[in-house]
């Protein structure tokens, strides 16, 4: 199945916000200002214990507008919607649903968590009656239109658990403090970085940025999150804006929430390839 650039795009959105949004950054809340964080001198495990203290609810929606912007400043906008549940298991389930552009609108996607292996993807096109399976290894790389990799969604679902995860010790990150993760990627993982620099805020336990470095030390991309901009959700805080900077491209994608809700659940038959069938794009 050959898939378009512009749905290409749509998806890319959709993998960008349902794990960094939903599992990934919402790691850093903290419940409001009641639970002080650790201190500067706070361990590797003080830190993880901080950043997990306030998951997100087993249910929830993302509404989110996604903005690629390409070397010559050509940017391309998207607007969808994630919900996301998680079974008995604790696994998550995702769907996305695209309602603009035009072109895209009704595309769906269904994110199936494993134990082990990598997720599952289904995919429903607009122009199409069916759901088709699509293999992970078709969703890697810059060519879905952002400036995220498949890799880079893996890794931020889960930016501080890591095996290989090691405190640096505290920093500076525009004018606020920081605790430096560092993670060093073995050959055997495959990985397009050889080292990732994550650089988590001592007020909220929140990645305000991640740096993903390639051979030689090189700054390949950067991730910001916008503290500015903290949503309460909740007793939780996330960022309301993010963006990832592909320095070798010279591009960007930005995401923006704008409207963010838990729930104790969701029907589990919203996240079925039935569900993908009978989506109507909002």
């Amino acid at each position: 199945m050959r898939i378009g650039r512009s749905v290409r795009r749509s998806l890319a959105f959709g993998l960008v916000a349902a794990p960094l949004v939903v599992i990934g950054l919402t790691h850093g809340a903290i419940a409001g200002d009641t639970v002080p964080a650790p201190g500067p001198d706070a361990s590797l495990a003080e830190i993880e214990a901080c950043a997990a203290r306030n998951l997100p609810d087993a249910a929830g929606l993302v509404e989110f507008v996604v903005e690629a912007a390409d070397r010559s400043g050509e940017v391309t906008t998207s607007r969808a919607e994630i919900r996301w549940r998680r079974d008995d298991e604790a696994h998550a389930r995702i769907v996305l649903r695209v309602s603009e552009p035009a072109e895209t609108a009704g595309t769906a996607l269904l994110v199936i968590d494993r134990e082990s292996g990598e997720p599952e993807f289904h995919l429903r096109l607009p122009a199409l009656s069916r759901v088709k399976r699509v293999r992970s290894r078709r969703l890697r790389g810059p060519v879905l239109g952002t400036d995220f990799s498949y890799e880079d969604l893996d890794r931020l679902r889960e930016p501080m658990d890591r095996a290989d995860l090691r405190l640096l010790g505290p920093g500076e990150i525009e004018g606020r403090a920081v605790w430096r993760l560092e993670t060093r990627p073995s050959p055997e993982d495959g990985s397009e970085y050889a080292r990732v620099l994550t650089h988590v805020d001592q007020v909220h336990c929140l990645p305000l940025r991640i740096d993903l470095f390639a051979t030689e030390d090189r700054l390949r991309k950067r991730l910001r999150a916008s503290l500015d901009e903290l949503r309460d959700v909740g007793s939780a805080r996330l960022p309301a804006r993010f963006e990832m900077e592909d320095l070798e491209r010279g591009s960007r994608t930005r995401v923006r929430i704008e409207r963010f809700e838990t729930r104790p659940d969701l029907p589990a038959e919203q996240f079925t390839r039935q569900a993908l069938l009978d989506a109507v794009a909002r």
